[in-house]
Formats: C-alpha cells, sequence, structure tokens
C-alpha cells in the first residue's frame, strides 16, 4: 500500500510539472503553482465550478481568475463549496489586486503568507470556518480598503491592523474575537465602516475617537465593560452607533451630543447609570431616528431637552430606574417607549407610608395593596395624594400610574408596616369622620392644590377654618367670609387637612416645595 501511495504522489507531481511547462507557459510559473496548490488543499474536483481548471484551456479561461499580462491579478471563488485549507503558497500571487474567497467551507489558520499580497485592495474570506489569530502579517497590506473576515471562528485582531492606512471598510463580526479591541485601529484615518460585533472583546479603547471618518460603528453583543470612552465624540461623521448587548457601566458621556449626524444610536442591554445628559439631544441634530437606551440602570429626571427631538424619534427608555419626573414631557412629545422601570422604595413616616412617583402630583393615583401568602388585596386608590395611613398590620406596596405617562405603572417594593395602639384607635374614629362628611366637601373649594406658598379658600357664608397635620395637630385657625387666604410658606412639604369646623367638611391639603 505504502508503495502505491507513493507511486500516486510521484504521478501527481510530475502532472502538476507538465501541466506548468506545457500549458501554463504564458503565465508566470510562481502563480500557476499557488493556483493548483488551491485547487488540491481545497478539494478543487468537487467545486461548484472548476470550469477549466487544469486543463490545457488558457489559464485566463479557468473560472475566477483574471490574468492582466503574464500575472494573475484577480481570484473570485466566492459561493464555490471550497472545503479544506488556505496553502500558504497563495501569498505567491502578489500581483492579485482582489482575492474572493467567502462562503465556502475553509478550515483552518488564515496563512501568514498573505501579508505578501502587498497590491490587494479587496479581501474577502468571510463565512468561512476558518480559526487561530488573524496574522499580524496582514498589516502589510498597505493598499487594503475593503476586508471581511466576518463570520468565522477567528480568535485574535492583530494590533497591525492600524497600518492599514488605506483601509475604508472592515467587517470581522461574528467570530471569536478576544481582549481588547486594539487602539491601534484609531490609526485608520480613512475607516468609515467598522463592524466587530458578536464577539468576545472586552474594552474599546479611548484612541478609537481618533478614527475620525468612521459613519458606522457596531460593537454591539461583546462583553465590552468599563465607560463609554468620551472620545467617541470626536466621531463627528458617525450615523450609527450599536453597543448594545455588553457590560458597560458608568455614565453616557455628555460629550456624544456632539454627534450631529447620527441617525440611529443604541447603547441598551448594558448597566449605564446616572441620568441622561442634557446635551443627548443634540444628537442626530434633533432629528434621529432610533434612540435606544433601555435595560440599564439610568435614573434621574428626563432632560427638558427631549422636547427639542423631532416628534419622529423612537425613544426606548424602558427597563431602567425612571419615575414620572420629566415623563409626562416625554409622552406629550414623542413617540417614546417607557414601561417597566426599577422597584421605587416604600418609606414609613410614622404611621403613614408614602412613595416617591416624580411627575405632577395631581396627575398621579396610587393605589395601596395589602399582601397576604394567598392574594393582593387593593385596600386604598387615592389621587393626588402619595401619603397612605394603613389601618392594619401587614406587608403593603404600591402601583402608581399617572394620566399624562399612561404607558408606565410605577410598581414599589414591599414594606412590613405595623400600626400603633394609639394611632389604630385614633386614625379609625378619624377615617370614620371623613367617611361621613364626604358628600359635604362640596360647600368649599380650596385652590391652589398641591400649594407653595398661598391656599386660597371659597365658601358659601362665613366660617371658621383650622389646618392639621397628619397627626391631628392644629397648627392654626383662621376665618373665611366667602372667600380668602391662608399663608403656608412656613410650613414645611407633606400632607395636612383642612377642616370646616362649623360643617366638619375636611379636605386633603397638599403643600410642595
Amino acid at each position: 500500500m505504502k508503495t502505491k501511495s507513493t507511486l500516486l504522489c510521484l504521478v501527481s507531481v510530475l502532472f502538476t510539472n507538465a501541466f506548468i511547462t506545457v500549458y501554463a507557459q504564458a503565465v508566470n510559473k510562481q502563480d500557476s503553482l499557488a493556483l493548483v496548490d488551491l485547487y488540491n488543499s481545497t478539494d478543487g474536483s468537487n467545486w461548484v465550478d472548476h470550469t477549466n481548471w487544469l486543463t490545457k484551456q488558457p489559464l485566463r479561461t479557468w473560472y475566477g481568475i483574471i490574468v492582466t499580462g503574464n500575472r494573475v491579478t484577480g481570484l473570485n471563488l466566492n459561493v464555490n463549496n471550497l472545503n479544506g485549507t488556505i496553502s500558504s503558497s497563495i501569498g505567491n500571487l502578489v500581483k492579485l489586486t482582489f482575492l474572493y474567497l467567502g462562503l465556502n467551507q475553509l478550515k483552518g489558520s488564515i496563512p501568514s503568507s498573505i501579508g505578501n499580497l502587498v497590491n490587494v485592495d479587496d479581501l474577502r474570506i468571510n463565512e468561512n470556518e476558518l480559526s487561530g489569530s488573524i496574522p499580524s502579517s496582514m498589516g502589510n497590506l498597505k493598499n487594503l480598503s475593503y476586508l471581511a473576515l466576518h463570520h468565522n471562528q477567528l480568535s485574535r485582531l492583530p494590533n497591525s491592523i492600524g497600518n492599514l492606512q488605506n483601509l475604508q471598510y472592515l467587517d470581522a463580526s461574528s467570530n471569536q474575537l478576544g481582549g481588547s479591541i486594539p487602539s491601534s485601529i484609531g490609526n485608520c484615518k480613512n475607516l468609515g465602516w467598522l463592524d466587530l460585533s458578536y464577539n468576545q472583546l472586552n474594552s474599546i479603547p479611548s484612541l478609537l475617537g481618533g478614527a475620525k471618518n468612521i459613519y458606522y460603528l457596531d460593537l454591539s453583543n461583546n462583553k465590552l465593560n468599563g465607560s463609554i470612552p468620551a472620545s467617541l465624540g470626536n466621531l463627528v461623521n458617525l450615523g450609527n452607533l450599536f453597543l448594545s448587548n455588553n457590560q458597560l457601566t458608568g455614565n453616557i458621556p455628555s460629550s456624544l451630543g456632539h454627534l450631529l449626524k447620527i441617525e440611529n444610536m443604541y447603547l441598551d442591554n448594558n448597566q449605564l447609570s446616572g441620568s441622561i445628559p442634557f446635551s443627548i439631544s443634540n444628537v442626530g441634530g434633533g432629528n434621529i431616528h432610533i434612540l435606544n437606551l433601555s435595560h440599564n440602570k439610568l435614573s434621574g429626571k428626563i432632560p427638558s431637552s427631549f422636547a427639542n427631538f423631532a416628534s419622529s424619534i423612537e425613544v426606548n427608555l424602558s427597563y431602567n430606574h425612571f419615575t414620572f419626573d420629566g415623563m409626562e414631557m416625554v409622552a406629550r412629545k414623542l413617540p417614546a417607549v417607557y414601561d417597566h422601570q426599577a422597584l421605587i422604595p416604600v418609606q414609613q413616616n410614622g404611621n403613614t407610608i408614602s412613595v416617591s412617583a416624580g411627575g405632577t402630583l395631581k396627575n398621579n393615583t396610587y393605589r395601596w395593596i395589602r399582601v397576604t401568602k394567598t392574594s393582593k388585596i387593593l385596600v386604598a386608590t387615592i389621587s393626588g395624594d402619595s401619603v397612605f395611613h394603613p389601618l392594619q398590620n401587614g406587608i403593603y406596596l404600591a402601583r402608581v400610574t399617572n394620566s399624562v405617562a399612561t404607558g408606565l405603572t410605577l410598581r414599589s417594593d414591599t414594606i412590613h408596616y405595623t400600626v400603633s395602639d394609639d394611632f389604630a384607635e385614633s386614625a379609625s374614629a378619624f377615617s370614620e369622620n371623613l367617611m361621613q362628611q364626604n358628600d359635604k366637601t362640596k360647600f368649599f373649594l380650596v385652590y391652589p392644590n398641591p400649594a407653595k406658598n398661598i391656599l386660597h379658600v371659597r365658601i358659601n357664608g362665613n366660617a371658621l377654618f383650622s389646618l392639621s397635620d397628619q397627626s391631628g395637630k392644629i397648627l392654626l385657625t383662621t376665618s373665611i367670609n366667602r372667600e380668602g387666604s391662608i399663608n403656608i410658606s412656613g410650613m414645611a412639604a407633606g400632607l395636612y387637612y383642612l377642616r370646616n369646623n362649623s360643617t366638619g367638611a375636611a379636605q386633603k391639603i397638599i403643600i410642595e416645595r
């Protein structure tokens, strides 16, 4: 068997040498040998199209080959069922200006000899099964403008990528690239398209901001951590920014407001925190199409600058830590998604509990729920007042809606509440009295409510009024003849009760600060 195998190899070599001598004399010998190697190493006999390969026909008639003079200058074998490895002799095709081996089943590594193809300006070996590091010799391809490596199993992007001064397009997405994005990529001054999505990269270099001609930047679906570099604000030609599905932390840099040409910005599914910078409304010159900030830890008031956005912008603020602060403006102005915010805390003050939901208090409705082992029981629905006086022990939570920002229901965490004995008796009596007098509240008008400095009262007739705090302590008493006012500028923010001492009717008063 060994003798037979050796004989076959000898015959193959003799055939190849004879072919080169007889049929390919018009083409450079090293080019011809490189093509034969490629055919043999990639199962050429089973290619989809191998017309005229290794035949007596002129080499320029072989499928996919461009010949100029006596040199091979182009090779296009895309989608041709190449199965095997790229032979190192590919580097002998030094006059190639383009090399297309994409959408095949090539395996193994990219040979370092590919760095010899110094005339190539278009290299596509995407959608194969190539593995290992991208060779550093790739940095020798000084004329390269288009590089497609996506959908392989490549593991490392070399620092030498920064040597490609003419590179305009780089797609290495959907590989297994790890480590940092090489900071040298900021040297690629002509780079317009950079797609490194769906890899395992772990950091964004600040020097990336040096590649000022980038108009498409996709770093989504990696393992990027740390903060978003402020230098990304230098990418003034950027039209699309995708940083979704990473582990980025810290604040959104205000410098992103310098991106006046941007059309789509996706920062969703990270761990960004803090408030949205006021400058964000400058992105895209106010005409950005999509701004996705969802699935982060952003909080604080929505900037009033959001009102400067064009009404057609799609804003997604959902799954953050926002309340109704600024959300009413967003709801009025933009087709925004802002549901599913983080739980808001419940505060206890004496024998009352409350939540801070933001927004305009009079627009808020608070539904207080007592949680048992088997159910959730709605025990109170209060409009314009976040303070609740529970009358029995238990676990409570709140649901808050807003009449303007209707796309959001804020949910609170739970609180274990215990009623003191003294309060239980007095609160019960006070609650019963309010219920009995509920129909009589129409006999006097109080405005504004909530109030800040002056409380106006209007009544049919003359009556003595008293203002008390939540414990029932009377803070002041005044007489009102048809219409009058009460100075409340010295009182702390909170819930109070104004009572008509003649009829017993009472109304809740909110003082804001």
